[in-house]
């Protein structure tokens, strides 16, 4: 998630690899990666991303923040990690703060007006926001979730892998590779 952007990341990182620990767990965190982050080029870019899609594929759950970050949606680039861990059919778990759904998000966070005659929001682009199935992050993260075994939690980091643990334990998640 964007905790990798926070000025304390490593730190941080520390803990989240701690609670992984706690709950049985072997985290991999981007910022494991080792790559100089005050290195800007597509080089190191290009580097970034296959450590980051190398830890994806390695990893036999996927954990995703999937809280708004700069907007009304997740991070583009926890999305990316999350997609691709559902086009691996890897079970996926995200966590949000809050349980509003997507709809009342972003008509909360970016311009939106009813559009007459229509009964939905239209964006200040002019977009409708047909995405109203209930789901509290886009249908495509939240779906990939369900279909792949995992699902979104409302709650924090420790919260998902609390859930995450109880899932193993009651067998409600069942992994192709048993490890943990």
């Amino acid at each position: 998630g964007p905790e990798i952007f926070r000025p304390d990341a490593k730190e941080y990182s520390q803990k989240q690899l701690a609670l992984c620990k706690k709950y049985g767990f072997i985290g991999l965190h981007p910022i494991d990666n080792n790559v100089n982050l005050r290195t800007s080029s597509l080089k190191t870019a290009v580097k970034i991303y296959r450590g980051d899609v190398s830890q994806v594929r390695e990893s036999d759950i996927v954990v995703a923040n999937c809280n708004s970050f700069r907007g009304a949606l997740m991070d583009d680039g926890t999305a990316y990690e999350l997609g691709y861990g559902n086009a691996l059919s890897k079970p996926s778990y995200g966590y949000v703060s809050g349980a509003e759904t997507y709809i009342e998000r972003v008509t909360k966070r970016y311009p939106c007006h009813i559009l007459k005659g229509a009964g939905t929001y239209a964006d200040k682009d002019g977009y409708l926001l047909v995405d109203d199935f209930g789901t509290r992050i886009n249908l495509m993260m939240q779906c990939g979730m369900v279909v792949n075994g995992g699902r979104l939690v409302i709650g924090g980091f420790e919260c998902c892998l609390r859930t995450v643990r109880y899932d193993l334990d009651n067998g409600t998640l069942k992994l192709r590779h048993r490890w943990l």
